[in-house]
C-alpha cells in the first residue's frame, strides 16, 4: 500500500515502545512520509496506524480511528501481544514490508452499543464495585435467551473470544466467523451457559440490579434497574495488517495462550 501519512500510537511511559516509535518516525521521514505520534498527530489524515505496545494499545488505536477502516499495524513492545503482527524491535522492517505491498489486510468485526461506543473485543456488563452481583435479562431478536443472576455478562466478537470471554469459559472462535458470543460471568445456575448467535442479531441486555458497562475495558456508563442497552454488530470494522511470517490464528493460540492443538 502507498504510505502518505502514518500515525503512531503507543504508551510513552514504556521505554521499549517509545524507542521503537522514535525509530519508526525517523524511518518514515527519511522516505518523505508524513509521520506523527498521537496525541499530537492528526488521526483523520492517517492512512496507516502503527500501534506499538500490547493488545491494549491496539484496542485504543482501533477506537481512535473508528469509524474509518484505517489499516492498523500492531507491534509488540512487552506484554502478551496476542493480536500483534510482529515485534517492535523490527519496526523498520515491518514498515518497509507494508510500504512494499507485502502486508495482508484482515478485517475484524466490532460491536456497537448505541450512545455508548464500540468495541473490538467485547462489551462487559458487571455489578457495581460495591455489590459485585447483578441480575440481567437477555433477549436476542426479541426472544428471551436467559435470565442471569451472577457477576455479569460478556458480549464478545470473534476477536474477543480469546480475551475476557475465554477466561470466563466461552469457546474459542475463528476471528472471521460471522457470530457474536454471550458468555455469562459466574452464573448462579448451572443451566445458564455461553451462547453463540448470528452476527446480525440484536442483543438486548436489561438490568434488574445496577450494572456497570465496559467497552474494551473502558467505562461506558451504567444501567439502573429496568434500563436496557442494545448491542449489535457495528457498521464499520477494524482492519489489521498481517506481515509475512505472522503466525496464523491457531499457531498464536499455541504460542501465546498454551493451546494444545
Amino acid at each position: 500500500m502507498e504510505l502518505r501519512a502514518v500515525l503512531f500510537v503507543h504508551t510513552p511511559s514504556r521505554p521499549a515502545s517509545r524507542a521503537a516509535v522514535e525509530r519508526g518516525l525517523a524511518w518514515c521521514r527519511r522516505r518523505g512520509i508524513r509521520a506523527e505520534a498521537y496525541p499530537e498527530g492528526n488521526v483523520a489524515a492517517a492512512d496507516l496506524v502503527v500501534a506499538v505496545g500490547g493488545d491494549g494499545t491496539l484496542l485504543r488505536a482501533a477506537s481512535l480511528v473508528y469509524p474509518r477502516e484505517v489499516p492498523i499495524l500492531a507491534l509488540n513492545a512487552g506484554g502478551l501481544g496476542f493480536l500483534g503482527a510482529g515485534d517492535a524491535a523490527g519496526i523498520e522492517e515491518a514498515l518497509a514490508a507494508v510500504a512494499d505491498g507485502r502486508g495482508e489486510l484482515e478485517r475484524r468485526a466490532r460491536i456497537l452499543a448505541p450512545e455508548r461506543g464500540t468495541a473490538l473485543n467485547d462489551a462487559v456488563f458487571l455489578g457495581t464495585e460495591a455489590a459485585g452481583f447483578t441480575g440481567l435479562d437477555v433477549t436476542v431478536n426479541g426472544e428471551g435467551v436467559f435470565s442471569l443472576d451472577g457477576d455479569g455478562l460478556v458480549v464478545a466478537t470473534p476477536t474477543g473470544s480469546t480475551a475476557y470471554a475465554l477466561a470466563a469459559g466461552g469457546p474459542v472462535v475463528a476471528p472471521t466467523a460471522p457470530v457474536l458470543l454471550l458468555v455469562p460471568l459466574a452464573p448462579h445456575r448451572l443451566g445458564v451457559r455461553p451462547v453463540v448467535v448470528p452476527e446480525g442479531a440484536e442483543v438486548v441486555v436489561r438490568a434488574r440490579y445496577p450494572v456497570r458497562i465496559l467497552l474494551d475495558g473502558d467505562g461506558a456508563g451504567g444501567l439502573g434497574p429496568g434500563e436496557a442497552v442494545v448491542v449489535r454488530r457495528a457498521p464499520a470494522g477494524t482492519v489489521l495488517v498481517r506481515l509475512p511470517g505472522t503466525d496464523a490464528f491457531f499457531a498464536r493460540l499455541r504460542g501465546k495462550l498454551g493451546w494444545s492443538g
